[in-house]
């Protein structure tokens, strides 16, 4: 991740749109100002310094001023990409994951390091690239027809950066929401295979244990899981139920206890619900399979 200082110093050098045949491959050049790519048709590598990157379609790549850049294979189809080289105050240093992510994961901390700043990395993906695309449009349009001041461009050139930060910003909230829920959903059903076999576990319970409302707790799993936590402990009740059916000898009544079924009425309902048979019928299916397949 780039960490681009003193955001009012940045200076868009100029842009243009790469209009790429067949055969093309990057030349080698060691630029002075920084480069920021965003693909449009096809894939083109690109090394730098040795290393294989690609300005991919939908995507942003950034080269920082100061590095070998070379064209590592010509391209096999048509491409196309929009540039802007751009300079910056000082070389922008490079933050590790564990910084990055102690950063952009506090709103307070995100206001008081960029206020005047950028945090950007070396690629990532555009979720509404056509937005950024009209931006590269107008930026090309000033710069071939300019105001009386060149002021515009640079103001263009500085939002298209800040609406990029955003999007990262906001990127990264997403996924960390996402992996939040995730967790979450991961501990309820280790808390629900630790007590499987309690006829008295139930969803209250679960909540009361994970420290959720239960209705919070029950939207969010089944929003991951597209069923109800009642389901899903039903269903792997029965799936419990199905293992002791086939390897032990036990009565259907026991069973259904062992499975945390309070009646075997209720059990054998849930049972045929999901397995379109009775326990007993499961049962004596598989035991002639198994005499048959000797």
């Amino acid at each position: 991740m780039y960490s681009f200082t003193h955001l009012s110093e940045l200076h868009a050098e100029n842009c243009g749109i790469a209009i790429l045949n067949p055969g093309w491959i990057h030349p080698q050049r060691t630029l002075d100002t920084s480069v920021l790519f965003l693909g449009k048709k096809a894939t083109v590598t690109i090394e730098e310094d040795s290393e294989t990157l690609q300005v991919k379609p939908d995507g942003v790549r950034l080269f920082t001023a100061g590095h070998t850049h070379d064209g590592e294979t010509s391209i096999d189809e048509s491409a196309l990409y929009y540039w802007m080289h751009f300079k910056c105050k000082e070389s922008p240093p490079v933050l590790d994951e564990e910084e990055a992510h102690a950063i952009l994961n506090k709103k307070a901390v995100i206001r008081t390091r960029l206020h005047n700043s950028l945090m950007l990395p070396k690629e990532f993906c555009l979720p509404d690239v056509k937005m950024y695309q009209e931006m590269f449009h107008d930026l090309l349009f000033e710069q071939e027809t300019p105001l009386f001041t060149n002021e515009k461009f640079q103001t263009l050139f500085r939002l298209m950066m800040l609406k990029l930060n955003e999007t990262v910003i906001s990127e990264h909230a997403v996924n960390e929401e996402t992996t939040k829920r995730h967790s979450v959903i991961y501990s309820t059903i280790q808390a629900i295979f630790e007590n499987l076999t309690d006829g008295d576990f139930s969803v209250k319970k679960l909540a009361d244990m994970m420290q959720y409302n239960p209705d919070y707790l029950g939207r969010l799993f089944k929003s991951v899981m597209c069923k109800s936590i009642e389901e899903y402990l039903i269903d792997q009740r029965i799936q419990h139920a199905v293992n002791q059916l086939i390897e032990g000898n036990d009565t259907i009544q026991k069973i259904a206890w062992d499975c945390g079924f309070n009646s075997k009425r209720n059990f054998i309902r849930q049972f045929l619900k999901r397995k379109g048979v009775t326990p007993s019928e499961l049962r004596l299916r598989y035991r002639m399979m198994h005499i048959t397949n000797r």
